[in-house]
């Protein structure tokens, strides 16, 4: 079995004749433990940093909050294994899953993939997210990818055209409009703000359309 620790000196490793399979990969994660599977070579991840995580809680409070309230279907966090075959599964940081695509989902791991998938890149992980999991998403259907770089304090966003990213826009003013969520749109400059708006207030702002509030210095 091949298992490779993510570090920012981590060299490439080619897969052993003993790949990983989805369910062997299953059985190896736990509670405290994330990692990716692609091609059966299974990378463990350090675990995250504190910007990391300050992001993470903020944009899925924002986005299970939107998502619940417009019923359109159900949002997940970093636990949730996505298969698309059977060598190749993920834990995205977020996940947006629609109605029409629930049914995918089992008690330990969604079936296909995500309408939406989010990533907050990290040293450690940044080459495999915008590398070979980035091609990974496109080509078993994802719709968007959101990337979030905290050291680099950028965001990006991509569509998925017939297995190909197409950026999406940002504004001038750092306004993002979600294509598969309905009704979704961001301001980025929240994200990476010391101190980030009310999230009670955001949710409300994002529901009536109100394009304001950018962050605090």
């Amino acid at each position: 079995m091949e298992v490779e620790l993510l570090t920012p000196t981590a060299p490439s490793r080619t897969p052993s004749v003993k790949r990983t399979t989805f369910d062997e990969y299953l059985d190896l994660l736990t509670e405290e433990s994330k990692g990716d599977l692609i091609e059966g070579v299974l990378y463990m991840q350090s675990p995250p940093s504190d910007e990391h995580e300050k992001i993470f809680v903020f944009l899925i409070g924002i986005l299970d909050a939107f998502v619940v309230r417009k019923k359109l279907g159900i949002v997940r966090g970093s636990r949730t294994a996505i298969k698309f075959s059977g060598y190749n599964g993920t834990q995205p940081d977020i996940v947006f899953i629609s109605n029409a695509r629930r049914h995918l989902v089992n008690p330990y791991y969604m079936d296909g993939a995500p309408e939406v998938a989010v990533e907050i890149l990290s040293p450690s992980t940044r080459k495999l997210d915008r590398g070979k999991k980035m091609a990974l998403y496109a080509e078993h259907g994802v719709l968007e990818l959101w990337q979030f770089d905290p050291e680099e304090q950028t965001a990006e966003f991509f569509q998925n055209d017939n297995g190909t990213w197409t950026p999406m826009p940002v504004s001038e003013d750092g306004i993002f409009h979600s294509k598969a969520i309905p009704g979704f749109w961001l301001n980025v400059l929240w994200l990476f703000a010391e101190e980030q708006p009310d999230r009670l207030d955001t949710v409300m702002m994002i529901l009536t359309g109100t394009h304001k509030g950018a962050a605090k210095d």
